[in-house]
């Protein structure tokens, strides 16, 4: 659980009042504000879960079952996609499914996979429409891709691919107008939803969200070489089926020098970016391997884009389209994201599948090769595997919390207990009716106890407390399956944010959380 959390508690005030879905205040960085300045994301997903929950409640279990259809969809509209692009290979589907990034994001209840699920769906429906030129298939397209928009904003990045494969698909000027003028749709939710923002608090939430700590309009100053390391080793490590692009014919010799060239100046660079403390031994090598994994892949799909801008073949359009929408997709990342995080690689992971596909010879222009299908399978099944251990290893921490918070509340015998810490340890602290020590005011009485995570985010004890806090009691969880670490900074990995660690995972013998115990002493 990382930001789950918020999502549940925009459900639970849509339960209260559907029209005000961020009318309320959260203490998510240690004092409370309003949930409109702390949640960064449209209300889609947070209708969805209170639709569930109001239908069939608010067990875990039934959450996570109302997200399953996201999964299903997103699969199925990428199969679609894959048979459109490079054949029809199953595996092809199957290199980007398997993967830690997708596993993981589908086990939440973030926008992730639904955002995505959307998007590929509308742009499957949309360049359907534009190939068999149907005008209510790029309709339905480009309104599918414009609720992705209110699931998660950050699709407004897939909605460019629906005119730029217009532009590349149509041959005469008037084509185009008539297609670009079937986007319409693509606006009507993101009005819908900005003209109730407007009508019921007199603001534009997507306007605010631009303001991202970070990121977008507020980078922090080693944003470039941050965001550039990480994109790469998250490529590669959240994504795993990249390394094909290692076997896959290079359409020019400079791909391999300049991929180990930036490989090693990530590994150079990764211990002043990140606290050295926080990189384990062979972490270092680890991060100049995935960098070169990664600019490796995309070197690789961007180099056959640019053979099909020379050839101007029109079965070339397809290896242009493809490596368009990896450019968008980098560009965002790397430019505008607040952080690297493997669920914000996933939409960058199918167009990449594709692109690797297709320099392997999965291409609709092209039989079928048995050779191909077969290494397809095998990268699939590899990083199938290893996206399960990961699966499992990062939901240690929230079913410790799940099992701790509890066992806390009992062990205090009635005391008044305050806790530090954010992610899916406040949504069990407040379950069971804990209070969040509020860092600017942190007003506790004498003999109180505070429970303070260890990894979760901005659990730093204030400095009012300084010498008031007198630890009582630590309760760790166990190592996570094969040492796995995902979120957590003394082990390099920030699965879920770069800020934690330059890799996505990595294997330490470490707790996968612990909490700390303290009593607040007499003044």
């Amino acid at each position: 659980m990382i930001d789950d959390t918020l999502y549940l508690k925009a459900a639970a005030q849509i339960l209260r009042d559907p029209l005000r879905p961020f009318d309320f205040a959260v203490n998510w960085y240690g004092w409370r504000e309003p949930f409109w300045d702390v949640f960064k994301n449209p209300p889609g997903v947070a209708y969805w879960l209170a639709a569930a929950e109001k239908l069939a409640g608010t067990r875990e279990i039934v959450l996570h079952a109302a997200m399953l259809p996201f999964v299903v969809a997103s699969v199925l509209a990428g199969v679609g996609l894959a048979r459109r692009f490079a054949g029809d290979s199953p595996f092809v589907t199957t290199l980007w499914v398997a993967s830690p990034a997708f596993i993981v994001s589908g086990a939440t209840l973030m926008a992730d996979v639904p955002s995505l699920a959307f998007s590929l769906g509308g742009l499957w429906l949309w360049i359907r429409g534009v190939d068999m030129d149907a005008p209510r298939a790029r309709w339905a397209g480009a309104f599918l891709a414009g609720v992705a928009v209110i699931v998660k904003y950050t699709a407004i990045v897939s909605v460019a691919l629906l005119p730029l494969y217009a532009l590349l698909a149509a041959r005469r000027a008037r084509g185009r107008v008539r297609l670009l003028a079937d986007l319409a749709p693509a606006i009507l939710p993101a009005l819908g939803w900005a003209a109730l923002t407007v009508a019921t608090s007199g603001r534009v939430h997507m306007l605010d969200a631009l303001t991202v700590t970070g990121g977008g309009l507020d980078p922090v100053a080693d944003w470039p070489l941050h965001r550039g390391i990480a994109l790469l080793t998250f490529i590669a490590g959240a994504g795993v089926f990249p390394l094909i692009a290692l076997v896959a014919a290079p359409r020019t010799r400079w791909i391999p020098i300049v991929a180990v060239g930036l490989g090693v100046a990530a590994a150079v660079g990764a211990p002043s970016l990140w606290p050295r403390e926080g990189l384990r031994p062979g972490a270092v090598p680890c991060v100049g391997i995935l960098a070169t994994i990664g600019a490796w892949a995309l070197l690789t799909v961007l180099a056959d884009a640019v053979v099909a801008v020379r050839t101007g073949e029109p079965t070339d359009r397809d290896s242009l389209f493809l490596g368009a929408w990896i450019v968008l997709q980098v560009a965002y990342l790397w430019l505008w994201s607040w952080t690297i995080a493997a669920r914000f690689v996933l939409p960058l992971l199918v167009p990449l599948a594709f692109g690797l596909a297709r320099c392997l010879g999965a291409r609709p222009e092209i039989e079928r090769s048995r050779r191909t299908n077969v290494g397809l399978a095998l990268i699939s099944g590899g990083t199938l595997a290893l996206g399960i251990v990961v699966l499992f290893a990062d939901g240690r921490a929230g079913d410790f919390h799940r099992r701790a918070v509890p066992a806390i509340v009992r062990q205090a015998g009635g005391r008044e207990i305050r806790f530090l810490g954010g992610w899916g340890f406040q949504h069990y602290a407040e379950q069971a009716g804990l209070h969040r020590v509020d860092a600017r005011a942190p007003d506790l009485r004498p003999w109180e106890l505070i429970v303070q995570p260890y990894y979760t985010t901005n659990n730093r004890i204030p400095a009012a407390l300084d010498g008031r806090l007198k630890r009582v009691g630590n309760l760790a969880a166990a190592m996570p399956a094969l040492g796995v670490q995902t979120m957590n900074p003394q082990a390099g990995a920030g699965f879920y944010s770069s800020v934690y660690g330059p890799l996505p995972f990595f294997p330490a013998r470490l707790p996968a959380d612990g909490v700390a115990v303290f009593i607040a002493t007499p003044e």
